[in-house]
């Protein structure tokens, strides 16, 4: 089983304050998204800077693509853009526009975003366009209400990785969550507010990686 990735989500609306964190916690992370809020609020250029700034990482543009697909995933990976998401409602002809638009390029990817809703049909025509990454989201819903990762997410987590799928996973995930993953094949697990409002975000980024490699040794 290879070593997950540890991937920082920025979704500070300020891009000073963003690139601040990831420039402090560079070293602990593999993965720069550029949170929802963060693109829309700054722009494609949020993109620009971070891929400009952190050229040996991956550059995530979570768009969420839900429609037009070929334009706006052109528009991040013009951007420096490494990957992009699309959500799992979105229909089969936008996914299949960002798909074809990842395979014009060199190295680029595409993520959908899930939930526990996702179908067999669904999962079967993603994997026919080549795509292989999932992100499994926990809403903020259950993070408020403290509700963990329960054995019938996890499951399908396992499944879909049994499939064949790189499976992120994210939402309000603390480090003492990990441990729980440690039977199933995670890509990457994706940590944002607990390191980007701490005062202490290196810190933070390095005991997430620390338990990485202790669980998944």
């Amino acid at each position: 089983m290879n070593k997950p990735k540890l991937q920082l989500a920025l979704d500070n609306q300020n891009l000073i304050q963003a690139l601040a964190v990831a420039q402090k916690t560079q070293s602990q992370i593999d993965v720069i998204e550029v949170g929802t809020i963060l693109a829309i609020e700054n722009g494609m250029q949020s993109v620009r800077l971070m891929k400009s700034l952190f050229p040996s990482h991956i550059i995530l543009a979570d768009i969420r693509i839900i429609k037009a697909g070929g334009k706006l995933s052109s528009l991040a990976f013009d951007a420096g853009a490494d990957w992009v998401t699309v959500v799992s409602d979105a229909s089969k002809e936008t996914v299949k526009a960002v798909a074809e638009e990842a395979n014009k390029r060199k190295n680029k990817d595409v993520q959908i975003e899930i939930n526990e809703s996702i179908t067999n049909e669904q999962a079967d025509y993603w994997k026919s366009l080549g795509i292989t990454q999932l992100i499994y989201h926990r809403s903020n819903e259950v993070v408020d209400k403290e509700e963990k990762w329960n054995p019938q997410v996890l499951e399908k987590i396992s499944s879909l990785a049994k499939k064949g799928f790189n499976l992120s996973v994210t939402g309000g995930l603390s480090v003492e969550e990990i441990k729980l993953f440690k039977d199933i094949p995670v890509y990457c697990f994706i940590a944002g507010r607990k390191i980007s409002n701490s005062d202490i975000p290196f810190q933070i980024a390095k005991e997430y990686k620390e338990e990485i490699i202790h669980i998944f040794n």
